[in-house]
């Protein structure tokens, strides 16, 4: 079923049996079904599946009123389906229940019910963040502001404007209702370092609130709204939003430092930064062991998948998502010895040294790339030229001459700018390109040369040569282009 996150619910009536007796039932249910008990109370139970193929780690509750049974199954992490997990978890549970129900007497429940009692406040010194997953029941609460989820649903409900706007054919003809124009994504803030670098260092903000089409928005306000619902009653409204900013320009910064012309958008670095947050906590006793090892493993199998992506979609800016996250790691990291507390002060500090280390590597930044731009712009121009060697209307010697005043010619001619390149101060992700862009071009002048000594010397001697770089020139094509 699909939820935000998914979930179900449903109750049951236990005739005849005292709250106590009714609290015992769902109790040993619980324990029979081997989940790991969060906190018990004396009207409610909340524990977690276990992770296997027919549960991952959800949340069950169980809560006794005077009429009935309240039960509850939700998805932990950023789960947008369950396969009908939750219900059968509820179904399961509800099977027990009757056969505990059938097989125990009223004197062993209230007998448990009184050796059991001491357990009831072991869970108080510990801070759930899956308590608020009721929050939000439905698509259109996930844009409703209420109490411990306000900050979270302005986000959500201004980027889907902004991508609303930027969608419009009116505003932006070369968009479509799904996808938005890239030059309209630049136009309007999206991080792109010979701009933000440049003058604009507001592009490392304003990137943070726009998407290029409708299942990048999707994913990331998802996550947005998974992580409001943990972390911002926790938090508080302020702190949450100053956090989730501090985020998004980390992942900017770092996406900076590794690529020089790739165009940034998205609220991916400043989700990842807020899971990060949520990680360092976890690795704190901060939460109950239960919920702990819960989120755990859901939200990391979250990452892993997301890192995954990197494989299978073009232009994924991994640098922004890293950088996110450590950035939200460090901060948590700061601020957790404050959480407990109401002081702003730990936060304060957080946010003063992440804004001066952000300052310091803007600065720090290489600043060569308009220079590096320029270089590649020359040496199109020289591919383009070289290419009228592939004109077959000239005769042999003609040939012979356009090989080597035009194809050599130029070939050497970017060789020697890749040389001048080498000496700038480049991303990491530049450094890479340029190796196979030197590989492309020492290939293209082999063949020319190969294609010049077999009209020289009138023999097809140099075929196998050729054609290992024509495949060679294919095979680094698709690398740079990938």
């Amino acid at each position: 079923m699909i939820g935000f996150p998914p979930r179900y619910g449903t109750t049951y009536r236990l005739e005849n049996r005292t709250s106590a007796e009714q609290l015992m039932i769902a109790w040993m249910a619980v324990e029979k079904m081997g989940w790991e008990i969060s906190t018990v109370s004396p009207d409610s139970i909340t524990a977690f599946t276990n992770f296997s193929l027919r549960s991952w780690n959800e949340q069950v509750s169980i809560r006794i009123t005077e009429e009935e049974i309240e039960l509850f199954s939700v998805s932990t992490g950023v789960q947008v389906l369950d396969f009908f997990r939750n219900r059968q978890n509820i179904r399961r549970l509800l099977k027990e229940m009757a056969t505990i129900n059938t097989d125990i007497s009223a004197e062993l429940l209230l007998s448990q019910y009184e050796e059991r009692k001491a357990q009831f406040s072991q869970a108080e010194n510990f801070v759930h963040l899956t308590h608020n997953t009721r929050m939000v029941s439905g698509f259109m609460n996930v844009f409703r502001p209420v109490k411990g989820y306000f900050i979270t649903p302005i986000l959500i409900t201004l980027q889907v404007l902004l991508f609303l706007v930027l969608t419009n054919k009116w505003l932006f003809p070369q968009s479509t209702w799904w996808t938005i124009d890239p030059q309209a994504l630049l136009d309007v803030g999206a991080n792109y370092k010979p701009l933000t670098l440049f003058g604009e260092p507001w592009r490392l903000l304003t990137a943070n609130f726009l998407h290029a089409d409708v299942l990048h928005l999707f994913f990331n306000m998802y996550g947005l709204m998974v992580c409001g619902i943990y972390l911002e009653s926790l938090l508080g409204r302020w702190r949450f939003l100053l956090i989730y900013l501090l985020c998004g320009i980390g992942g900017g910064m770092a996406s900076l430092w590794w690529h020089d012309r790739l165009v940034s958008v998205g609220a991916s670095g400043a989700v990842f930064g807020l899971f990060g947050f949520i990680l360092m906590l976890l690795l704190h006793r901060f939460l109950q062991p239960g919920e702990r090892k819960a989120l755990l493993i859901s939200i990391g199998i979250y990452l892993v998948f997301s890192m995954s992506a990197v494989f299978f979609v073009d232009n994924f800016d991994h640098a922004w998502h890293i950088g996110g996250l450590i950035t939200g790691a460090i901060l948590a990291w700061i601020i957790y010895p404050g959480l407990r507390t109401s002081t702003f002060t730990r936060t304060a500090w957080a946010a003063g040294i992440m804004s001066s280390l952000f300052i310091g590597i803007y600065f720090l930044l290489p600043r060569d790339v308009n220079i590096y731009i320029e270089k590649l712009e020359k040496m199109d121009e020289n591919f383009v030229l070289a290419a009228v060697v592939y004109n077959n209307q000239h005769s042999g010697e003609e040939r012979k001459k356009l090989l080597k005043d035009f194809g050599i010619y130029y070939m050497n001619e970017n060789l020697r700018i890749m040389d001048e390149i080498d000496q700038l101060s480049l991303s990491a992700d530049s450094r890479n390109h340029n190796k196979l862009l030197r590989r492309l071009i020492t290939t293209q002048k082999s063949m020319y040369n190969y294609s010049y000594k077999t009209l020289e010397e009138g023999k097809n001697r140099y075929d196998k040569e050729i054609l290992e770089a024509i495949h060679e020139l294919g095979k680094m094509q698709k690398l740079l282009s990938d």
